[in-house]
């Protein structure tokens, strides 16, 4: 808590944060790019989200499911991240790709999707999770191993089972 009143957060929330950042700038570009370019930028920002996602996944929601008393806002962000997880693979199958009307309208949608989650994690969750006592250099370090893993690895463990505890 006392970072962020003095405007720094735990390395692993600022991993996060920065991000976030650079995936609204990512759609921001693909809002204003050419349909040639729009191909480079959409399966950038897939492929940043796949990463991000993994490692909220597997080392962030289990970190503060663990110490938030009702972990309400947590389900809340492991069914954003199902509901992701279902765009990012139709975009990432569908063909004739960035540029056409279908694929835009879905890109619009996952934009959409992303930004109310980013919103809710920075303003709630995050700061929910910096008022308590967390191995933060634990969870830097196992977030950095995650975002290092190759994409095949990562996606792997990240889906082969689910995060939310009472999924089948």
């Amino acid at each position: 808590m006392l970072e962020r009143l003095l405007g720094s957060f735990p390395n692993v929330i600022q991993l996060l944060r920065d991000d976030h950042k650079l995936v609204r700038s990512l759609f921001a570009q693909y809002a204003k790019a050419s349909n040639g370019e729009k191909p480079q930028i959409a399966h950038r920002i897939i492929r940043e989200l796949t990463i991000h996602a993994a490692i909220e996944e597997r080392v962030i929601y289990p970190a503060f499911r663990a110490v938030f008393q009702d972990p309400h806002m947590i389900y809340e962000a492991v069914e954003a991240h199902q509901l992701m997880h279902v765009l990012l693979d139709k975009l990432n199958k569908f063909r004739p790709g960035p540029g056409s009307a279908t694929f835009d309208a879905r890109f619009k949608v996952l934009r959409e999707l992303v930004k109310h989650h980013v919103d809710e994690e920075e303003g709630r969750v995050f700061p929910k999770a910096e008022a308590h006592e967390l191995d933060w250099k634990g969870l830097f370090e196992k977030a950095q191993k995650v975002k290092q893993q190759p994409p095949e690895k990562r996606q792997k463990k990240s889906r082969s089972k689910s995060s939310h505890p009472r999924a089948a």
